[in-house]
C-alpha cells in the first residue's frame, strides 16, 4: 500500500493479525469545540481503533465537551487542555507532558491549530510520524476572516508539505484537490465510516413524528448540519416554499445550531413558510428525528463525504443531494437516491415531491442505501485502513 492509495482490506487484515506483538502507540489531537460531521468522523474512528490489539490509542482535546465524553466512554486514554485557559506554547507544554513516556510513534491531527500544535509536538516530544486527516476543504469568508483564513491556510499548507507524513482525504474526489498542491505520495484517501450498532432508532416513522409534534400524514422533507453559508440552508427553505405550495401539508426540518440561524428563521418568515417549518436546533436524538423524515435533502455548496448522508441511508431514508465534493461516491443517482447537479431550488425540489409521493421509490432506495453502507462505510473497515497507513508509514507493514 502506498500513502496515494486507498490501503486494502487484505493489508489491513495483515497489519492487525493477533499473533503480532507489534502495536503502535498513536494520539490523536482535536478540538472538540464542536459536535458536526468532523467531530462525529473522530470520535467514531477512536472507538473503532481502541478495540484493536496492533493500536494503543489516546487523545488530547482542547475543550471539554460531547467529544470528549464519547471517547472516554470507548476506553481511551482522553486529556483535555482548555484552549480558552492556555495559549498556545501553554497548550504545547501541557501537550509534550501527556506525552511523555508514551512512547508516541504517531500524531494524528484534525484541524488547523492542532496540525501546527502535531508538528511543533512531534519536534519537541520527538515522534516520528504525523498524519493528519483532511475533513472537508476550506470555507470561504469575508472582510478581515478571509485575511486571516488565507494566512492560516498558508501556515497550514506548508506543515502539511513539509512536516506532515500523510494527509487523510476522506473522498477519492478531495484526494485529487489535496493531490494539486501536496505531493501526491501524501495522500491517502480513506473514506468515512459510521458504527451501524450505534446507528438505529426504536421508533417507527409514525412514532418520530408524533414526539416532534408532526401530523401523521404530512409528508416530512428534512435535512440537517451546521447552520453556517456553505451549507446553504438558505437553498433548503427555497426548496421548501416551492414544496409547500405544490404539496400545503408538508412539514420541513432543519437541524443544526450555526451562526445563521437568526437570518434563516427571518427568511422562513419572509418566505412565508414559517408555520410549517421546524429549527430544531442541536439534538441528542439525532436519529430518532431523522427517522420523521420521508425525504433528506442536501443543499450544500461543498462537502467532504458527509457522515449525515451514511446515517440517513442506514436508517432507510431516501437522499436528494446536490452533486459536489465527495457526495457522488456516496449517492449512486437512481440507485440509493438522487443526485442534482443544479443549484436551482426547482430542480432540487422536483425529485423531492417525486421522491415524497412514491413508497416503492422509498422501499427501493432504502435497501440500496442500507446495503451501500454495509460495504463500504462501516467505521471497522476505516480503522482497518488507518491502522495500515499507521503501520506502513512506521516501517512495520
Amino acid at each position: 500500500m502506498s500513502p496515494g492509495s486507498q490501503p486494502s482490506e487484505a493489508s489491513a487484515d495483515t497489519v492487525r493479525s493477533e499473533s503480532s506483538p507489534t502495536q503502535v502507540s498513536v494520539c490523536h489531537l482535536a478540538s472538540g469545540d464542536l459536535w458536526a460531521g468532523a467531530e462525529a468522523q473522530v470520535a467514531m474512528l477512536l472507538a473503532a481503533l481502541a478495540l484493536r490489539n496492533d493500536v494503543n490509542v489516546s487523545a488530547i482535546f482542547l475543550n471539554e465537551g460531547r467529544l470528549a465524553e464519547s471517547v472516554r466512554r470507548n476506553g481511551v486514554d482522553v486529556k483535555v487542555i482548555p484552549e480558552t485557559k492556555f495559549g498556545f506554547a501553554g497548550i504545547l507544554r501541557e501537550s509534550a507532558k501527556f506525552l511523555r513516556d508514551r512512547d508516541i510513534r504517531v500524531l494524528h491531527s484534525h484541524r488547523y491549530k492542532e496540525n501546527l500544535l502535531a508538528a511543533c509536538l512531534a519536534r519537541r516530544c520527538r515522534v516520528p510520524v504525523l498524519v493528519r486527516t483532511q475533513h472537508g476543504m476550506p470555507e470561504p469568508f469575508d472582510g478581515f476572516k478571509s485575511v486571516r483564513q488565507h494566512f492560516a491556510q498558508a501556515l497550514d499548507r506548508m506543515v502539511a508539505r513539509y512536516a506532515t507524513d500523510a494527509v487523510i482525504a476522506v473522498s477519492q474526489e478531495m484526494g485529487v484537490r489535496l493531490g494539486k498542491s501536496l505531493p501526491s505520495r501524501k495522500v491517502a484517501v480513506i473514506h468515512n465510516g459510521i458504527d451501524t450498532q450505534q446507528v438505529e432508532s426504536r421508533y417507527s416513522q409514525s412514532e418520530a413524528k408524533e414526539r416532534l409534534g408532526l401530523p401523521q400524514h404530512c409528508p416530512v422533507l428534512g435535512t440537517a448540519g451546521r447552520l453556517e453559508p456553505i451549507k446553504r440552508m438558505d437553498r433548503f427553505l427555497a426548496v421548501a416554499r416551492l414544496i409547500a405550495t405544490r404539496q400545503p401539508d408538508s412539514r420541513f426540518l432543519i437541524v443544526g445550531e450555526g451562526s445563521e440561524k437568526g437570518r434563516l428563521m427571518a427568511l422562513s418568515r419572509s418566505l412565508g413558510i414559517a408555520d410549517c417549518v421546524l429549527f430544531l436546533g442541536h439534538r441528542d436524538d439525532i436519529f430518532d428525528v431523522y427517522r420523521a423524515m420521508n425525504t433528506f435533502l442536501l443543499c450544500s455548496d461543498d462537502e467532504g463525504l458527509p457522515t449525515v448522508l451514511l446515517e440517513v441511508l442506514w436508517l432507510g431514508i431516501p437522499v436528494v443531494a446536490r452533486s459536489v465534493g465527495g457526495v457522488p461516491e456516496v449517492i449512486q443517482g437512481g440507485h440509493n437516491g438522487i443526485l442534482v447537479a443544479s443549484r436551482e431550488p426547482e430542480d432540487l425540489a422536483v425529485p423531492c415531491l417525486t421522491l415524497m409521493a412514491s413508497d416503492k421509490l422509498h422501499m427501493d432506495f432504502a435497501r440500496a442505501g442500507q446495503a451501500m453502507v454495509r460495504e463500504n462505510f462501516d467505521s471497522t473497515r476505516m480503522a482497518a485502513e488507518v491502522t495500515a497507513l499507521y503501520f506502513q508509514l512506521c516501517g512495520l507493514s
